[in-house]
């Protein structure tokens, strides 16, 4: 997993990010979900998380997350992920991203807004926004 900005969360472990702003947290748990660290991504989630893939699902909790993470294990391997921008302010960031990935032996590239909303330093909504007709249609949907 790779990022393009210079305050990459990677491997920090579950760790707080530095200045624990929305916008840390939420590259954080980004960049840990992507990596396959359940514990890490976790860490950075209220218990009661809702995460939105919209257009898609929803699923809550983190056990929820637990499912989104497993799932994506199972579909798409060679994962790049790389962050262009991140914002936040208050309880809330957004981020883009694009993540390129195989899903059915097709390298895709996917372009992703996502919005987060947090409630005591712990995301509490994660919304992706992303075209998946490319990875439907790779899956053979």
């Amino acid at each position: 997993m790779t990022s393009s900005d210079d305050g990459a969360a990677s491997g920090m472990g579950g760790r707080r990010p530095r200045d624990g702003g929305p916008g840390d947290v939420a590259r954080a748990l980004v960049e840990a979900a992507f990596s396959g660290d359940f514990e890490a991504a976790r860490s950075y989630c209220a218990p009661d998380i809702i995460l939105t893939l919209e257009g898609s699902q929803t699923v809550r909790g983190h056990e929820g997350l637990r499912q989104i993470m497993e799932f994506n294990a199972e579909v798409a391997s060679d994962v790049v992920l790389q962050i262009h921008h991140v914002l936040g302010s208050g309880n809330t960031a957004a981020l883009n991203r694009t993540t390129r990935l195989t899903v059915g032996g097709k390298r895709l590239r996917v372009e992703v807004g996502s919005f987060f909303t947090l409630r005591d330093g712990l995301v509490a909504e994660w919304t992706d926004y992303q075209d998946m007709q490319n990875v439907w249609r790779a899956l053979g949907h």
